[in-house]
């Protein structure tokens, strides 16, 4: 299947019901990452998460923001546009391709996602990077994250159940800081922040007894985070 016709795959039999369950009881990630946006709120702020699927994270965030939601799926919109009604939470919604995105220059404050851009190769990064680039504001701010593919737990929990065909989204790169594809975009990476420790280990929860073995080496090797932010 293409990239496209997993993430359709992925949510085809989701509800709104179950958007809001997980806004109620949102992943360790999430929450992290909510925290340490809210932290940069400003004044009238303009915020747009770029590949939002169910858009559970900017339903976490402070209502302050002035919040959109994009993502190139019309089931991923319709369901998270319909938990923002029933949650009665504002957003604008847009469904379109984060590579070309009908969005004017200088926009938004401040441009994130989580989980999207490991699924491309170098060129696109770098394709998407300036696109985010284009509708941000001069002084805006990016927070990119992404699985830590350099923290072994998680790194194992992907390799095998690639191997088992039990992995359900599409394939991930193993990135670091993405350097070049910033320096490439002519933007300026601040921060590498590490979150979610605590989330670590169930990835493997599958195999009761690696997670076991990992929580030993763990004391040890002190493993970073599953999810890497850059800021």
């Amino acid at each position: 299947m293409t990239q496209e016709e997993i993430w359709i795959n992925h949510i085809k039999n989701t509800t709104v019901e179950d958007v809001v369950r997980e806004y109620n009881s949102p992943s360790i990630f999430q929450n992290e990452l909510v925290s340490l946006i809210n932290k940069e709120y400003k004044t009238n702020q303009k915020i747009i998460e770029v590949g939002c699927e169910l858009g559970v994270t900017s339903l976490l965030l402070s209502y302050k923001f002035q919040k959109t939601l994009l993502d190139l799926n019309p089931l991923a919109i319709e369901l998270t546009k319909k938990a923002h009604q029933k949650l009665e939470k504002k957003a604008n919604f847009i469904v379109a391709d984060m590579f070309n995105m009908p969005i004017k220059d200088n926009e938004f404050d401040i441009i994130f996602n989580a989980g999207v851009i490991e699924h491309f190769n170098q060129n696109e990064r770098t394709s998407a990077f300036k696109e985010y680039s284009r509708i941000m504001k001069d002084e805006g701010m990016m927070f990119i994250a992404f699985p830590n593919h350099y923290s072994l737990p998680y790194r194992l929990a992907y390799k095998i159940r690639k191997l088992l065909k039990k992995w359900p989204y599409p394939d991930e790169y193993k990135l670091y800081d993405l350097s070049e594809e910033i320096k490439n975009s002519d933007l300026i990476l601040e921060e590498r922040i590490l979150l979610s420790k605590d989330s670590l280990m169930g990835w493997l929860n599958f195999a009761p007894p690696l997670k076991y073995l990992m929580k030993i080496m763990d004391k040890f090797y002190n493993f970073e985070g599953y999810l890497t932010v850059l800021k």
